[in-house]
């Protein structure tokens, strides 16, 4: 479908109409930002001192960040170097599959970065080829792990990822919603395996807020649509190109609630919060409450906002978590067969306030606007 021109404004009503060039640079813009313009502006300029490492912790977020060599800088290439590696491996397995080097290219940005544009309307629905969807799958799982364990796969050491809590979490968390969604869709009429294809793609699309779509998750039942929900706001790992809460704060949050629940029963006991084996000081849980507090605070403000302008409960939370998780598609009126295009302008300013605050960590956009004097 082609576009219309309306007051002088050209409206896009399907990718199919973008120009090649823009749909690439419109794609190579997520890939960019998935690993963060603050990592490759430390990587490629000569910054030292704690300037760099506070722009260091920003974009790899979480509350423990790992450096793998002396220098910010230095670790920011290795990252780098990582990341390419990973999106040409991509881009040559897509395009063994099927895919024009065009195609190719633009969903390879899209998925190492977790970002999620697509060349088709339908997203990755309109390939209908299983070998595209499982080499889609892996790298947004990859896009949505650690990056460091990735600088320790390199040096062939394995007990760092084999023993990495967040990881094991992580996929854990994810094996367990993919085996209730697919349950769920049995028990509805769906085959079993068939139901398993549907939910592997989507639970991990959606839990690495990559946003791709083979289905249209907003007809499952509401059950799979809650938990779809949850994972939009958990997100990927701490140190990855997701968005999100993270798994590791989510780690340090329950690890911390056992802790109060042990204290009410034996008030004497003195307990550590313990993550990668190390004790987690009490300025990092309370920071992590405060994140997680804020985050989800924001998150039910801005749903009551939606819903103040006549959006149904539905929409304005699926519309809220996907935004703020950078997800894409919601739910209800925003869901993977509709689109934004119905919200009003003051709606979509306010889901665009949503994507800043989920992709750029909220205390940063928050820290902006209160201290951007100085």
């Amino acid at each position: 479908m082609s576009g219309f021109t309306t007051t002088g404004a050209t409206i896009i009503k399907s990718p199919e109409a973008l120009p090649p060039g823009l749909a690439c640079w419109r794609s190579f813009t997520q890939w960019l930002g998935g690993l963060g313009i603050v990592v490759f502006f430390i990587a490629f300029l000569p910054t030292t001192g704690m300037a760099a490492y506070r722009l260091f912790e920003v974009e790899v977020p979480g509350p423990v960040s790992e450096r793998l060599r002396p220098r910010v800088a230095a670790t920011a290439r290795v990252l780098l170097q990582i990341y390419v590696i990973l999106t040409v491996l991509e881009f040559v397995l897509l395009y063994l599959g099927g895919m024009s080097a065009f195609e190719s290219l633009c969903h390879t940005f899209s998925t190492i970065s977790t970002g999620g544009f697509s060349t088709r309307s339908s997203s990755v629905a309109a390939y209908q080829n299983l070998y595209i969807e499982v080499i889609i799958t892996v790298f947004m799982f990859l896009g949505a792990c650690n990056f460091v364990l990735y600088y320790y796969l390199g040096k062939g050491d394995f007990r760092p990822i084999i023993g990495n809590p967040e990881l094991r979490f992580f996929v854990g968390l994810l094996s367990l919603t993919m085996l209730l969604v697919s349950l769920s869709l049995y028990f509805h009429g769906d085959p079993f395996f068939c139901a398993l294809r549907k939910t592997s793609f989507q639970v991990i699309s959606v839990a690495t807020t990559t946003g791709f779509t083979t289905e249209d998750y907003d007809a499952w039942p509401d059950f799979c649509r809650f938990l779809l929900v949850l994972m939009m706001l958990t997100g990927g790992c701490a140190g990855s190109t997701a968005s999100g809460i993270k798994n590791v704060r989510l780690m340090l949050l329950i690890k911390s609630v056992g802790r109060e629940l042990l204290r009410l029963i034996t008030p004497r006991v003195v307990k550590h919060v313990k993550l990668y084996g190390e004790s987690v000081e009490e300025e990092v849980i309370s920071n992590t409450f405060g994140f997680f507090f804020l985050y989800v605070s924001l998150f039910g403000r801005f749903s009551l906002m939606l819903t103040a302008f006549g959006r149904d409960i539905t929409t304005a939370f699926g519309a809220v978590a996907a935004c703020m998780g950078n997800v894409g598609p919601g739910l209800g009126e925003v869901g993977p067969s509709l689109n934004y295009a119905g919200l009003s302008i003051i709606e979509k300013w306010i889901l665009i306030f949503c994507m800043l605050l989920g992709r750029l960590e909220v205390y940063s956009v928050i820290l902006v606007f209160l201290y951007w004097r100085r």
